[in-house]
């Protein structure tokens, strides 16, 4: 598999775990995907869940394996936008989670 389906891979995960509708995000017309497209599509999804369900995302970080203590540390030693400091979490985990799913089927 290329760079490219296992981002996709990571999105579909992404909408999956966030309960986000499956077209939210349009993969399917996406040809190309870099990894800096796909952190901005989680960053906006992120920033979006701070201003309106902070709860809602620490629950589904939880969820997807990032704990509150990580998640406290990664922004302590960032001086980044929090909302881009946890999607570069999320979609790192999702990576992840793709490539461990890759190992383990073949």
């Amino acid at each position: 598999m290329s760079e490219h389906s296992d981002l996709i891979n990571s999105l579909t995960l992404f909408e999956k775990e966030f309960q986000l509708e499956k077209s939210y995000l349009n993969l399917q017309a996406k040809e190309e995907i870099s990894y800096d497209q796909a952190f901005l599509m989680i960053v906006r999804v992120v920033e979006d869940l701070l201003s309106k369900d902070f709860n809602g995302l620490i629950n589904v970080l939880y969820r997807i394996d990032i704990s509150e203590e990580k998640l406290k540390g990664a922004l302590a030693l960032s001086n980044d936008n929090p909302a881009s400091v946890i999607a570069k979490m999320i979609l790192d985990r999702q990576l992840q989670k793709v490539a461990l799913r890759k190992k383990y089927s073949s």
